[in-house]
C-alpha cells in the first residue's frame, strides 16, 4: 500500500468534511451577529408600579392588626412604602364600588369615618397610605369573571371529588411536596411579626412558591376530559389580566402606583406588569427590606 497516497487521501477527506460542515452551517443561517435587527417598541415614559402582596387582615387569628404592637408595625410598613412616593394607591375591590369607597375615604380624611375598629387591609394599609401621601382618591381594580363551561357551579370540593375519581395519581403527584412546603412556610411566616410577615410574603422565593403551587396541583385535573383544572387556572389568569388592565386604564406615564392585593396574586401581576410596555415594575420586597431596620 502507498502510505503517502493513503495520507493524502485522508487529508483530502478531512478537507471535504470541513467544507461540508461550513456549508451546513451556512445553510442553517447566519450567526446572531449577522442577523438583521428587529424593530421593537421603546416606551420611554412608563408608569412605575409596585405590587404589595399581603394576607387578608383578620383572617389569621393570632394577628390582631388593631393591637398597639401591630399598629406600630403597620406604621413602620407605611413609612417604608412611602419611600416609593406613590401617586396612586390601588386596592383589591371592584371598580363598581369606587363611588362609595371614595365617599368613605373623603369622610376618613375629614375625620368623620373611623377605621379604629376596622382591621381590613383596605383601611389599615390602603386608606392610611393614601392619606399619608396626600391623595384625594383611592383606586379599585379587582374583577371576578363568572364560572362558565367546565367551571359552572365550581367549588374546590367539586374539583377535588372529580380529581379523585378521574385523575388520582396524576393531579396529586406533587401533593406531599406541596403540603410539606406549605406547612413549613406558613409556620415560618406566621411566626414573624406583622412587618416581617409581609416582608417574607413579598420575597422572590415566596412569589415563586405561590406560582409553582398553582401549576403543580389544580391545573392537572380533567386534562383531555372536562378540562376543569386548566380552565380554573385559565380563569385565574383572566381575572388578573382584567385587574392589570383596570390599572392600565387609570394611570398616566408619570404615575407611581402602589397596589395592595392578596399575596397569591403577586406572581401573575408582577409578570403582567413586567411585560406591559406602559409599566416599570418596582420591587416591593426591596423597599420593605430597606426599611426594615430604619
Amino acid at each position: 500500500m502507498n502510505t503517502k497516497l493513503t495520507a493524502n487521501a485522508w487529508l483530502f477527506m478531512l478537507c471535504l468534511s470541513i467544507t461540508a460542515c461550513h456549508a451546513q452551517k451556512a445553510a442553517l443561517g447566519k450567526t446572531p451577529s449577522q442577523l438583521p435587527s428587529l424593530m421593537t417598541k421603546s416606551v420611554t415614559e412608563k408608569a412605575k408600579v409596585m405590587v404589595l402582596g399581603t394576607y387578608h387582615f383578620r383572617q389569621e387569628e393570632h394577628y390582631d392588626e388593631l393591637s398597639p404592637e401591630n399598629q406600630a408595625h403597620i406604621q413602620h410598613l407605611l413609612t417604608a412604602l412611602a419611600e416609593f412616593e406613590p401617586t396612586k394607591v390601588v386596592i383589591e375591590w371592584e371598580p363598581s364600588r369606587s363611588v362609595k369607597t371614595n365617599e368613605a375615604y373623603h369622610s376618613f380624611l375629614q375625620g368623620k369615618f373611623k377605621i379604629d375598629t376596622l382591621p381590613n387591609e383596605v383601611f389599615q394599609l390602603g386608606f392610611r397610605m393614601a392619606r399619608k401621601m396626600g391623595h384625594d382618591s383611592i383606586y379599585l381594580f379587582d374583577d371576578k369573571p363568572p364560572y362558565i363551561g367546565s367551571l359552572d357551579g365550581f367549588t374546590f370540593e367539586k374539583l377535588a371529588k372529580y380529581a379523585s375519581q378521574n385523575d388520582q395519581g396524576f393531579y396529586n403527584r406533587h401533593e406531599s411536596a406541596i403540603s410539606d412546603r406549605y406547612v413549613h412556610n406558613e409556620q415560618l411566616i406566621k411566626s414573624q411579626n406583622l412587618y416581617d410577615n409581609l416582608l417574607l410574603r413579598n420575597s422572590p422565593e415566596a412569589v415563586k412558591v405561590d406560582a409553582e403551587r398553582m401549576h403543580m396541583y389544580e391545573m392537572r385535573v380533567g386534562i383531555q376530559k372536562n378540562w376543569m383544572g386548566p380552565d380554573w387556572l385559565g380563569r385565574y389568569y383572566q381575572r388578573n389580566i382584567r385587574m392589570m388592565t383596570n390599572v392600565l386604564k387609570s394611570v398616566n406615564p408619570e404615575d407611581r402606583v402602589l397596589i395592595i392585593v392578596g399575596a397569591n396574586h403577586k406572581w401573575v401581576l408582577d409578570d403582567l406588569f413586567e411585560y406591559t410596555p406602559d409599566f416599570e415594575l418596582v420591587s416591593s420586597y426591596d423597599y420593605l427590606l430597606a426599611g426594615r431596620n430604619k
